[in-house]
């Protein structure tokens, strides 16, 4: 190989270009690209952890309907707007002790992480003053 060669599998840029393509036309053609879901309980609330290879966080989708989360990912060509292979797609039934107004959703480290809090007790109990109509 020539050194010239050798600068060229060097290239961090052409090589996650090409693992890209490589994984689209994978998928395309029937074959399968392995995403991981790991889900963690904590007292303070959970994480649904999803792990897909070479999908750039841009091509996830979060989506809550009233107690209903998608998590979905569709995998673009970087050469074509019409060709697109759906790469995953899972709905998760949300509990009820989940704070749906603070959840929240990040891509860290080639991973994206949607996190679940659990509503907040104060531990104390209250009165509910009941309102005369």
């Amino acid at each position: 190989m020539k050194e010239k060669d050798m600068k060229l599998i060097k290239d961090k840029e052409f090589l996650r270009n090409i693992a890209y393509q490589i994984d689209l036309m994978n998928t395309l053609g029937g074959g399968v690209s392995e995403t991981y879901v790991n889900i963690k309980k904590y007292k303070r609330g959970a994480v649904i952890s999803i792990s897909a290879a070479s999908v750039r966080p841009d091509l996830f989708k979060v989506v809550l309907n009233n107690n209903q989360l998608t998590l979905l990912s569709v995998l673009q060509s970087e050469l074509s707007a019409e060709i697109a292979a759906p790469m995953f797609n899972r709905t998760f039934i949300l509990p009820p002790q989940v704070d749906l107004g603070r959840i929240e959703a990040v891509h860290e480290n080639g991973e994206l992480q949607v996190r679940l809090p659990y509503y907040e007790s104060t531990g104390k109990p209250r009165e509910i003053e009941i309102k005369e109509l």
